[in-house]
């Protein structure tokens, strides 16, 4: 895809972003200290019966799912300061071109451009098989139902 022509940012909407990302990522390492007694992890629960055993499991399990998410998130917006400190930070990563401020003010570590974000998306969506997420980094396999690497 030929690269967007968009304004370079300015230095002030590179240090609003800046500021966006150190904030969403204090909030994150903040929230992300917990214990395996919130993780319903402890092995010296008492549960009464199966379902209640279950419940606790599935919802440890889905406490630890959304921990990994905030820490992978916490990955992407180091990779987001580094490139700002690189001044690389707004450029597409597909077709170098340069990503709106208002994208990157909705979604401050984007790496992509809306119209390739667009494309990407499409061409997603289009494969049954074999699928790549660009903001995971996994191929879905959906005829066994798992992720891979």
């Amino acid at each position: 895809m030929a690269p967007v022509k968009n304004k370079p940012l300015t230095k002030k909407q590179l240090d609003q972003l800046k500021e966006k990302l150190l904030e969403e990522r204090q909030t994150l390492i903040q929230s992300a200290s917990v214990n395996a007694e919130e993780l319903g992890l402890t092995t010296n629960v008492d549960v009464s019966d199966e379902v209640d055993a279950a419940v606790a499991d599935y919802e440890g399990s889905q406490m630890l799912r959304f921990k990994n998410r905030e820490l992978f998130y916490i990955k992407k917006i180091e990779k987001a300061l580094k490139k700002i400190d690189a001044n690389e930070y707004g450029e597409c990563t597909e077709c170098d071109g340069m990503i709106k401020f208002e994208r990157l003010l909705a979604r401050p570590t984007a790496d992509l451009c809306i119209q390739c974000k667009e494309e990407a998306e499409r061409e997603e969506s289009s494969n049954i098989y074999g699928r790549m997420s660009k903001s995971m980094g996994k191929t879905i396999d959906l005829s066994s139902g798992a992720a891979a690497r």
